[in-house]
Protein backbone atom coordinates (compact mmCIF):
# COMPACT_ATOMS: atom_id res chain seq x y z
CA UNK A 1 0.00 0.00 0.00
CA UNK A 2 2.57 2.55 -1.18
CA UNK A 3 1.59 6.23 -1.28
CA UNK A 4 3.63 8.86 -3.06
CA UNK A 5 2.86 12.02 -1.04
CA UNK A 6 4.28 14.32 -3.71
CA UNK A 7 2.05 12.74 -6.35
CA UNK A 8 -0.94 12.81 -4.00
CA UNK A 9 -0.55 16.56 -3.44
CA UNK A 10 -0.19 17.06 -7.19
CA UNK A 11 -3.24 14.94 -7.99
CA UNK A 12 -5.32 16.51 -5.20
CA UNK A 13 -4.36 20.10 -6.04
CA UNK A 14 -7.19 20.40 -8.58
CA UNK A 15 -9.77 18.25 -6.74
CA UNK A 16 -12.72 19.64 -4.80
CA UNK A 17 -14.19 17.72 -1.84
CA UNK A 18 -17.57 17.86 -0.08
CA UNK A 19 -17.22 16.28 3.38
CA UNK A 20 -20.47 15.44 5.23
CA UNK A 21 -20.21 14.34 8.89
CA UNK A 22 -22.48 15.12 11.85
CA UNK A 23 -19.90 14.42 14.58
CA UNK A 24 -18.19 17.77 15.17
CA UNK A 25 -14.95 16.31 16.56
CA UNK A 26 -14.53 13.81 13.69
CA UNK A 27 -15.55 16.46 11.15
CA UNK A 28 -13.00 18.96 12.45
CA UNK A 29 -10.16 16.44 12.70
CA UNK A 30 -10.83 14.88 9.29
CA UNK A 31 -11.27 18.27 7.62
CA UNK A 32 -7.85 19.27 8.95
CA UNK A 33 -6.40 16.02 7.61
CA UNK A 34 -8.03 16.51 4.19
CA UNK A 35 -6.86 20.12 4.04
CA UNK A 36 -3.25 19.00 4.05
CA UNK A 37 -3.77 17.60 0.54
CA UNK A 38 -6.98 19.04 -0.93
CA UNK A 39 -7.09 22.85 -1.14
CA UNK A 40 -10.86 22.94 -1.77
CA UNK A 41 -12.78 21.21 1.07
CA UNK A 42 -16.39 22.16 1.87
CA UNK A 43 -17.99 20.87 5.10
CA UNK A 44 -21.60 19.94 5.94
CA UNK A 45 -23.13 18.84 9.25
CA UNK A 46 -25.77 16.46 7.83
CA UNK A 47 -27.16 15.06 4.59
CA UNK A 48 -29.68 17.88 4.05
CA UNK A 49 -26.99 20.58 4.34
CA UNK A 50 -24.63 18.47 2.24
CA UNK A 51 -27.20 18.10 -0.55
CA UNK A 52 -27.95 21.84 -0.49
CA UNK A 53 -24.25 22.64 -0.92
CA UNK A 54 -23.92 20.01 -3.64
CA UNK A 55 -26.79 21.58 -5.60
CA UNK A 56 -24.98 24.92 -5.64
CA UNK A 57 -21.75 23.70 -7.27
CA UNK A 58 -19.84 20.71 -8.60
CA UNK A 59 -17.51 18.55 -6.51
CA UNK A 60 -14.97 16.01 -7.71
CA UNK A 61 -15.40 13.85 -4.58
CA UNK A 62 -18.14 13.50 -1.96
CA UNK A 63 -17.14 11.93 1.39
CA UNK A 64 -20.04 11.13 3.69
CA UNK A 65 -21.07 9.36 6.88
CA UNK A 66 -24.22 7.17 6.87
CA UNK A 67 -26.05 7.80 10.16
CA UNK A 68 -26.88 11.53 10.38
CA UNK A 69 -29.88 13.63 11.45
CA UNK A 70 -32.34 15.33 9.04
CA UNK A 71 -31.13 13.30 6.05
CA UNK A 72 -28.85 10.27 6.32
CA UNK A 73 -25.98 9.47 4.00
CA UNK A 74 -27.88 6.98 1.85
CA UNK A 75 -30.75 9.41 1.27
CA UNK A 76 -28.29 12.13 0.31
CA UNK A 77 -26.43 9.76 -2.06
CA UNK A 78 -29.73 8.83 -3.75
CA UNK A 79 -30.47 12.52 -4.34
CA UNK A 80 -26.93 13.19 -5.61
CA UNK A 81 -27.14 10.24 -8.00
CA UNK A 82 -30.29 11.77 -9.51
CA UNK A 83 -28.32 14.94 -10.21
CA UNK A 84 -25.10 13.25 -11.41
CA UNK A 85 -25.04 9.49 -11.39
CA UNK A 86 -21.28 9.15 -11.97
CA UNK A 87 -20.34 11.24 -8.92
CA UNK A 88 -17.37 9.72 -7.05
CA UNK A 89 -18.53 8.99 -3.48
CA UNK A 90 -16.54 7.66 -0.52
CA UNK A 91 -18.61 6.37 2.41
CA UNK A 92 -17.23 6.45 5.96
CA UNK A 93 -19.08 4.61 8.69
CA UNK A 94 -18.57 2.86 12.01
CA UNK A 95 -21.09 0.22 10.90
CA UNK A 96 -20.25 -2.71 8.64
CA UNK A 97 -23.94 -3.53 8.17
CA UNK A 98 -24.81 -5.77 5.21
CA UNK A 99 -28.14 -4.00 4.67
CA UNK A 100 -26.36 -0.65 4.32
CA UNK A 101 -23.72 -2.18 2.06
CA UNK A 102 -26.35 -3.67 -0.29
CA UNK A 103 -28.12 -0.31 -0.58
CA UNK A 104 -24.84 1.41 -1.38
CA UNK A 105 -23.81 -1.25 -3.90
CA UNK A 106 -27.20 -0.85 -5.59
CA UNK A 107 -26.41 2.87 -5.83
CA UNK A 108 -23.11 1.97 -7.54
CA UNK A 109 -21.04 3.14 -4.55
CA UNK A 110 -17.96 0.94 -4.10
CA UNK A 111 -15.61 3.02 -1.96
CA UNK A 112 -15.83 2.50 1.81
CA UNK A 113 -13.68 3.31 4.83
CA UNK A 114 -14.62 2.12 8.32
CA UNK A 115 -14.35 4.39 11.36
CA UNK A 116 -12.31 4.89 13.42
CA UNK A 117 -10.00 5.75 10.52
CA UNK A 118 -6.75 4.02 9.83
CA UNK A 119 -5.01 7.13 8.47
CA UNK A 120 -2.80 5.18 6.09
CA UNK A 121 -5.72 3.21 4.65
CA UNK A 122 -7.86 6.37 4.40
CA UNK A 123 -5.02 8.21 2.70
CA UNK A 124 -4.51 5.33 0.25
CA UNK A 125 -8.18 5.42 -0.81
CA UNK A 126 -7.96 9.21 -1.27
CA UNK A 127 -4.73 8.75 -3.24
CA UNK A 128 -6.37 6.28 -5.64
CA UNK A 129 -9.41 8.53 -6.09
CA UNK A 130 -7.27 11.61 -6.81
CA UNK A 131 -5.10 9.55 -9.16
CA UNK A 132 -8.17 8.24 -10.99
CA UNK A 133 -9.57 11.76 -11.40
CA UNK A 134 -6.23 13.04 -12.68
CA UNK A 135 -5.92 10.20 -15.18
CA UNK A 136 -9.49 10.77 -16.37
CA UNK A 137 -8.82 14.48 -16.90
CA UNK A 138 -5.59 13.68 -18.69
CA UNK A 139 -7.35 11.12 -20.87
CA UNK A 140 -10.04 13.62 -21.88
CA UNK A 141 -7.42 16.22 -22.65
CA UNK A 142 -5.43 13.69 -24.65
CA UNK A 143 -8.46 12.72 -26.72
CA UNK A 144 -9.13 16.37 -27.58
CA UNK A 145 -5.50 16.82 -28.58
CA UNK A 146 -5.27 13.60 -30.59
CA UNK A 147 -8.29 14.40 -32.74
CA UNK A 148 -6.61 17.60 -33.98
CA UNK A 149 -3.12 16.14 -34.48
CA UNK A 150 -1.16 17.02 -37.61
CA UNK A 151 1.28 14.97 -39.69
CA UNK A 152 3.45 14.60 -36.60
CA UNK A 153 0.74 12.62 -34.77
CA UNK A 154 2.70 9.38 -34.56
CA UNK A 155 5.76 11.07 -33.03
CA UNK A 156 3.59 12.83 -30.45
CA UNK A 157 1.38 9.91 -29.40
CA UNK A 158 4.39 7.64 -29.01
CA UNK A 159 5.37 9.80 -26.04
CA UNK A 160 2.01 9.19 -24.35
CA UNK A 161 1.86 6.37 -21.78
CA UNK A 162 -1.79 5.53 -22.54
CA UNK A 163 -2.27 2.97 -25.31
CA UNK A 164 -3.83 4.56 -28.42
CA UNK A 165 -5.19 2.92 -31.56
CA UNK A 166 -7.05 4.35 -34.56
CA UNK A 167 -9.33 2.00 -36.48
CA UNK A 168 -10.59 3.13 -39.90
CA UNK A 169 -12.93 0.99 -42.00
CA UNK A 170 -12.37 -1.79 -39.43
CA UNK A 171 -8.59 -1.78 -39.98
CA UNK A 172 -5.92 -0.56 -37.55
CA UNK A 173 -4.34 2.49 -39.18
CA UNK A 174 -2.29 3.73 -36.19
CA UNK A 175 -1.02 2.32 -32.90
CA UNK A 176 1.28 4.19 -30.54
CA UNK A 177 4.28 2.74 -28.73
CA UNK A 178 2.32 2.25 -25.49
CA UNK A 179 -0.25 0.05 -27.23
CA UNK A 180 2.45 -1.96 -29.00
CA UNK A 181 3.98 -2.64 -25.57
CA UNK A 182 0.57 -3.71 -24.23
CA UNK A 183 0.26 -6.27 -27.02
CA UNK A 184 3.92 -7.33 -26.99
CA UNK A 185 4.67 -6.11 -30.55
CA UNK A 186 8.04 -4.69 -31.55
CA UNK A 187 6.58 -2.50 -34.30
CA UNK A 188 3.36 -1.38 -35.97
CA UNK A 189 4.20 -3.58 -38.97
CA UNK A 190 4.42 -6.63 -36.68
CA UNK A 191 1.00 -5.80 -35.24
CA UNK A 192 -0.51 -5.53 -38.73
CA UNK A 193 1.08 -8.81 -39.79
CA UNK A 194 0.45 -10.93 -36.69
CA UNK A 195 -2.77 -9.53 -35.24
CA UNK A 196 -4.71 -7.18 -37.53
CA UNK A 197 -7.87 -7.96 -35.49
CA UNK A 198 -6.78 -6.52 -32.13
CA UNK A 199 -9.82 -7.82 -30.22
CA UNK A 200 -8.23 -11.28 -30.29
CA UNK A 201 -5.52 -9.90 -27.96
CA UNK A 202 -7.94 -9.74 -25.06
CA UNK A 203 -8.84 -12.60 -22.73
CA UNK A 204 -12.38 -13.81 -22.20
CA UNK A 205 -13.68 -12.74 -18.78
CA UNK A 206 -17.07 -12.10 -17.25
CA UNK A 207 -16.75 -8.30 -17.16
CA UNK A 208 -14.27 -7.69 -20.00
CA UNK A 209 -14.57 -7.14 -23.75
CA UNK A 210 -13.35 -9.83 -26.13
CA UNK A 211 -13.98 -9.74 -29.88
CA UNK A 212 -12.96 -11.75 -32.92
CA UNK A 213 -12.86 -8.72 -35.22
CA UNK A 214 -12.26 -4.98 -35.08
CA UNK A 215 -15.83 -4.41 -36.28
CA UNK A 216 -17.22 -6.47 -33.41
CA UNK A 217 -14.89 -4.74 -30.93
CA UNK A 218 -16.17 -1.28 -31.93
CA UNK A 219 -19.77 -2.50 -31.83
CA UNK A 220 -19.39 -3.91 -28.30
CA UNK A 221 -17.71 -0.74 -27.01
CA UNK A 222 -20.51 1.42 -28.45
CA UNK A 223 -23.13 -0.65 -26.62
CA UNK A 224 -21.45 -0.69 -23.19
CA UNK A 225 -21.49 1.89 -20.40
CA UNK A 226 -18.15 3.59 -19.78
CA UNK A 227 -17.35 1.60 -16.62
CA UNK A 228 -17.96 -1.69 -18.50
CA UNK A 229 -15.40 -0.93 -21.20
CA UNK A 230 -12.52 -3.03 -19.90
CA UNK A 231 -10.14 -5.53 -21.50
CA UNK A 232 -7.77 -8.04 -19.96
CA UNK A 233 -4.41 -9.30 -21.20
CA UNK A 234 -2.19 -12.03 -19.75
CA UNK A 235 1.57 -11.54 -20.21
CA UNK A 236 4.28 -13.62 -18.56
CA UNK A 237 1.65 -15.32 -16.36
CA UNK A 238 0.50 -11.93 -15.03
CA UNK A 239 -2.93 -10.41 -15.58
CA UNK A 240 -3.29 -6.79 -16.72
CA UNK A 241 -6.55 -4.88 -16.97
CA UNK A 242 -7.20 -1.76 -19.03
CA UNK A 243 -10.02 0.78 -19.15
CA UNK A 244 -11.01 1.43 -22.76
CA UNK A 245 -12.60 4.47 -24.37
CA UNK A 246 -13.93 4.65 -27.91
CA UNK A 247 -14.45 7.97 -29.70
CA UNK A 248 -15.90 8.35 -33.17
CA UNK A 249 -13.86 10.75 -35.30
CA UNK A 250 -15.30 13.19 -37.86
CA UNK A 251 -14.79 10.54 -40.48
CA UNK A 252 -17.73 8.30 -39.53
CA UNK A 253 -15.78 5.13 -40.33
CA UNK A 254 -12.93 6.01 -37.96
CA UNK A 255 -12.64 5.43 -34.20
CA UNK A 256 -9.89 6.23 -31.73
CA UNK A 257 -9.48 3.80 -28.83
CA UNK A 258 -7.48 4.50 -25.68
CA UNK A 259 -6.26 1.90 -23.17
CA UNK A 260 -5.48 3.05 -19.61
CA UNK A 261 -3.79 0.58 -17.25
CA UNK A 262 -6.06 0.08 -14.21
CA UNK A 263 -4.38 -3.11 -12.99
CA UNK A 264 -3.35 -1.58 -9.66
CA UNK A 265 -6.87 -0.29 -8.96
CA UNK A 266 -8.40 -3.61 -9.98
CA UNK A 267 -6.01 -5.59 -7.79
CA UNK A 268 -6.62 -3.35 -4.78
CA UNK A 269 -10.37 -4.03 -5.03
CA UNK A 270 -9.88 -7.75 -5.53
CA UNK A 271 -7.38 -8.55 -2.74
CA UNK A 272 -8.06 -9.63 0.82
CA UNK A 273 -7.17 -6.83 3.22
CA UNK A 274 -4.98 -9.00 5.48
CA UNK A 275 -3.44 -11.81 3.42
CA UNK A 276 -3.13 -9.65 0.26
CA UNK A 277 -4.27 -12.65 -1.78
CA UNK A 278 -6.94 -12.34 -4.50
CA UNK A 279 -10.43 -12.82 -3.04
CA UNK A 280 -13.01 -15.42 -4.11
CA UNK A 281 -14.51 -13.30 -6.90
CA UNK A 282 -11.08 -13.00 -8.53
CA UNK A 283 -10.38 -16.73 -7.93
CA UNK A 284 -13.53 -17.57 -9.89
CA UNK A 285 -12.59 -15.14 -12.66
CA UNK A 286 -9.18 -16.83 -12.88
CA UNK A 287 -10.83 -20.26 -13.15
CA UNK A 288 -13.06 -18.89 -15.92
CA UNK A 289 -9.95 -17.69 -17.77
CA UNK A 290 -7.87 -20.83 -17.29
CA UNK A 291 -10.55 -23.37 -18.14
CA UNK A 292 -10.72 -22.44 -21.81
CA UNK A 293 -8.92 -25.01 -23.93
CA UNK A 294 -8.29 -27.56 -21.16
CA UNK A 295 -10.47 -30.43 -19.93
CA UNK A 296 -9.53 -30.06 -16.28
CA UNK A 297 -7.65 -27.81 -13.87
CA UNK A 298 -5.36 -28.96 -11.10
CA UNK A 299 -6.32 -27.46 -7.74
CA UNK A 300 -4.95 -27.72 -4.21
CA UNK A 301 -7.16 -26.49 -1.39
CA UNK A 302 -5.39 -25.68 1.87
CA UNK A 303 -6.44 -24.72 5.38
CA UNK A 304 -5.05 -24.87 8.92
CA UNK A 305 -6.46 -27.57 11.20
CA UNK A 306 -8.41 -26.34 14.23
CA UNK A 307 -8.04 -22.73 13.11
CA UNK A 308 -11.47 -21.83 14.47
CA UNK A 309 -10.14 -22.40 18.02
CA UNK A 310 -7.65 -19.52 17.66
CA UNK A 311 -10.41 -16.93 17.33
CA UNK A 312 -12.51 -18.66 19.99
CA UNK A 313 -9.74 -18.80 22.61
CA UNK A 314 -7.50 -15.83 21.77
CA UNK A 315 -9.62 -13.39 19.77
CA UNK A 316 -10.04 -12.15 16.21
CA UNK A 317 -6.83 -10.10 16.08
CA UNK A 318 -4.68 -13.10 16.96
CA UNK A 319 -6.61 -15.32 14.54
CA UNK A 320 -5.99 -12.82 11.75
CA UNK A 321 -2.26 -12.77 12.56
CA UNK A 322 -2.17 -16.58 12.35
CA UNK A 323 -4.05 -16.56 9.04
CA UNK A 324 -1.64 -14.01 7.57
CA UNK A 325 1.39 -16.03 8.70
CA UNK A 326 -0.13 -19.27 7.41
CA UNK A 327 -1.03 -17.78 4.00
CA UNK A 328 2.49 -16.32 3.70
CA UNK A 329 4.04 -19.76 4.25
CA UNK A 330 1.68 -21.36 1.72
CA UNK A 331 2.47 -18.67 -0.86
CA UNK A 332 6.24 -19.06 -0.33
CA UNK A 333 5.98 -22.81 -0.98
CA UNK A 334 3.81 -22.20 -4.04
CA UNK A 335 6.22 -19.56 -5.41
CA UNK A 336 9.20 -21.87 -4.91
CA UNK A 337 7.60 -24.96 -6.46
CA UNK A 338 5.08 -23.50 -8.95
CA UNK A 339 5.94 -19.82 -9.55
CA UNK A 340 3.42 -19.44 -12.38
CA UNK A 341 0.50 -21.12 -10.61
CA UNK A 342 -2.31 -18.96 -9.24
CA UNK A 343 -2.99 -18.61 -5.50
CA UNK A 344 -6.13 -17.06 -4.03
CA UNK A 345 -8.09 -16.47 -0.82
CA UNK A 346 -11.38 -18.38 -1.13
CA UNK A 347 -12.61 -17.54 2.38
CA UNK A 348 -11.55 -17.51 6.01
CA UNK A 349 -8.82 -20.16 6.41
CA UNK A 350 -9.38 -21.29 2.82
CA UNK A 351 -6.54 -20.97 0.30
CA UNK A 352 -6.71 -22.21 -3.30
CA UNK A 353 -3.82 -22.93 -5.67
CA UNK A 354 -4.74 -23.43 -9.35
CA UNK A 355 -2.73 -24.58 -12.34
CA UNK A 356 -3.51 -25.80 -15.86
CA UNK A 357 0.01 -26.94 -16.77
CA UNK A 358 1.94 -28.37 -13.87
CA UNK A 359 2.25 -31.56 -11.82
CA UNK A 360 1.19 -30.35 -8.37
CA UNK A 361 2.14 -33.42 -6.33
CA UNK A 362 5.42 -31.96 -5.00
CA UNK A 363 3.90 -28.73 -3.74
CA UNK A 364 1.01 -30.74 -2.28
CA UNK A 365 3.46 -32.82 -0.21
CA UNK A 366 5.25 -29.74 1.10
CA UNK A 367 1.98 -28.04 2.03
CA UNK A 368 0.89 -31.05 4.06
CA UNK A 369 4.10 -30.81 6.09
CA UNK A 370 3.50 -27.23 7.30
CA UNK A 371 3.69 -26.87 11.08
CA UNK A 372 2.97 -23.49 12.66
CA UNK A 373 3.55 -22.60 16.29
CA UNK A 374 1.53 -19.65 17.57
CA UNK A 375 3.93 -19.34 20.49
CA UNK A 376 6.71 -18.27 18.15
CA UNK A 377 4.37 -16.05 16.14
CA UNK A 378 2.81 -14.17 19.06
CA UNK A 379 6.18 -13.56 20.73
CA UNK A 380 6.64 -11.06 17.90
CA UNK A 381 3.46 -9.35 19.12
CA UNK A 382 4.59 -9.22 22.79
CA UNK A 383 2.23 -12.06 23.71
CA UNK A 384 3.86 -14.98 25.51
CA UNK A 385 0.69 -16.59 26.88
CA UNK A 386 -0.58 -17.88 23.54
CA UNK A 387 0.61 -21.39 22.77
CA UNK A 388 -0.95 -23.35 19.98
CA UNK A 389 0.39 -25.67 17.29
CA UNK A 390 -1.25 -25.81 13.89
CA UNK A 391 -0.81 -28.26 11.06
CA UNK A 392 -2.11 -28.25 7.53
CA UNK A 393 -4.99 -30.02 5.89
CA UNK A 394 -4.74 -30.06 2.10
CA UNK A 395 -6.52 -31.80 -0.74
CA UNK A 396 -5.51 -32.25 -4.38
CA UNK A 397 -8.47 -31.86 -6.77
CA UNK A 398 -9.25 -31.88 -10.45
CA UNK A 399 -11.88 -29.41 -11.66
CA UNK A 400 -13.97 -30.47 -14.65
CA UNK A 401 -13.82 -27.41 -16.93
CA UNK A 402 -16.97 -28.48 -18.82
CA UNK A 403 -18.99 -27.45 -15.76
CA UNK A 404 -20.46 -24.00 -15.30
CA UNK A 405 -18.55 -21.59 -13.07
CA UNK A 406 -21.28 -21.62 -10.40
CA UNK A 407 -21.06 -25.41 -10.19
CA UNK A 408 -17.27 -25.28 -9.86
CA UNK A 409 -17.65 -22.78 -7.02
CA UNK A 410 -20.02 -25.18 -5.26
CA UNK A 411 -17.52 -28.02 -5.80
CA UNK A 412 -14.80 -26.00 -4.06
CA UNK A 413 -17.11 -25.03 -1.18
CA UNK A 414 -18.07 -28.67 -0.66
CA UNK A 415 -14.43 -29.79 -0.84
CA UNK A 416 -13.45 -27.38 1.94
CA UNK A 417 -16.45 -28.47 4.02
CA UNK A 418 -15.44 -32.14 3.73
CA UNK A 419 -11.79 -31.60 4.74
Amino acid sequence: MEINIVKLKTYASTCSVLYVEDDEVIRTQTASFLGRFFPDVVLAEDGAIGLAKYEKREFDVVITDINMPNMNGIEMIEAIKEIYYDQIILVTSAHNDSEYLMKLINLDVNRFVLKPFNNKQFLYVLYKIAEELTFENEREQLQDEIISLSKNAQIIVDEINIGIVIIKDNEVTMANRAFLEIGGFDSYDTLKLEMPEIGVLFEEASHCVNAASNKDLIKQLEQLDDDEKKVRIIKDAKTYEYQVTSTKLEDENSHILTFTDITAIHNALYKDEHTKLPIRKFVLEKIELLKHGVSELGVIIVSAKNFENIAKWYGKVEATAVEVEFSTIVKEIKDEQLPNAFIGYFGVNQIVIISDKYDMSEVYKKLKDIQLSTEELFTKHDRTDLKFHLSTQAKLLKLDTSKKLNDLEVDLINAFDLM
